[in-house]
């Protein structure tokens, strides 16, 4: 008994084949996403007599079928859901990278200021005393 795929079934977007959106993220499970309804079996047939001609034409015609399901499933959810998760996160790593820039950036210049700041005083202290006169 040989099953074959119907043509409707290499549209480039198929229900039955999960995708990536599942994300778990420890500490954020706003992130989280429940499936809808439990995945449907991606192979929908299997050769019942492995090795024959007709089954290796079958299995390598279902492989493409299967090759291209996925490959505009991909597509779809990167173009989508999933481009929204990249950008999302691109976000948060260039908040995360600007905020150890700045205190980076901070520490140095307050290390800096220092430096500057006590010669500053010393000079303002020398150039009022220098104005006053000598002590008494």
């Amino acid at each position: 008994m040989s099953q074959t795929i119907a043509p409707d079934m290499t549209d480039s977007f198929d229900s039955s084949i999960p995708v990536l959106t599942d994300v778990i993220v420890p500490g954020r499970p706003e992130r989280a996403r429940a499936a809808p309804h439990a995945p449907e079996p991606v192979l929908a047939f299997v050769p019942a007599v492995i090795g024959s001609a007709e089954s290796a034409g079958t299995a390598e015609h279902q492989a493409d079928v299967i090759a291209d399901r996925l490959r505009g499933r991909f597509t779809h959810f990167l173009t989508g859901d999933g481009r929204t998760l990249i950008e999302e996160r691109c976000r948060e790593s260039l908040q995360e990278h600007s905020n150890w820039l700045v205190s980076q950036i901070t520490r140095e210049v307050a290390l800096a200021l220092e430096t500057e700041l006590t010669e500053w005083v010393r000079e303002a202290v020398v150039e009022e005393l220098g104005r006053k006169g000598p002590a008494v």
